[in-house]
């Protein structure tokens, strides 16, 4: 397996008869106000946005079924991984490409800056990144 694309947005359609992918609102860097009395120092907060992790799977053997494991972090500007999630792929016979569909409800952060989310795939015993999205997070305090 090798992964081909991917790409950060708000909202996706998968056309039934067609099974074309549409891409909504591709996001780059979003703007979160925050309520300043709310921020406790030295911690973490949740914005309340609705992405989708979206990635396209080239699979080397179709032959047969493939199963595999990947991984998702967020790191934050400073380096800190915020929060990690595995997810267990599985393609059936016959199928060259997969698409993996991840959506993200409520995104840690710690300050304004340039976050990241690493995609590694499980190989044996350790991960190995496959793809690195950044995202621009512009905290505005009220």
């Amino acid at each position: 397996m090798k992964n081909a694309w991917s790409i950060i947005c708000e909202k996706s359609v998968i056309d039934a008869q067609s099974n074309l992918l549409s891409l909504f609102n591709c996001v780059e860097e979003v703007k979160i106000k925050i309520d300043k009395t709310k921020i406790v120092k030295n911690s973490k907060l949740i914005a309340p946005i609705n992405l989708q992790l979206i990635s396209l799977w080239m699979i080397n053997n179709y032959v047969k079924e493939n199963l595999f494991t990947i991984k998702i972090e967020l790191v934050d500007p400073e380096g800190a991984i915020l929060s990690e999630f595995s997810n267990t792929l599985k393609s059936q016979p016959g199928n060259k490409r997969l698409r993996s569909i991840n959506n993200i409800q409520g995104m840690p952060v710690t300050k304004s800056g340039r976050y990241y989310f690493r995609i590694s795939r499980q190989r044996g015993d350790k991960f190995d990144m496959v793809s690195e999205l950044a995202l621009d997070v512009n905290l505005i305090l009220n």
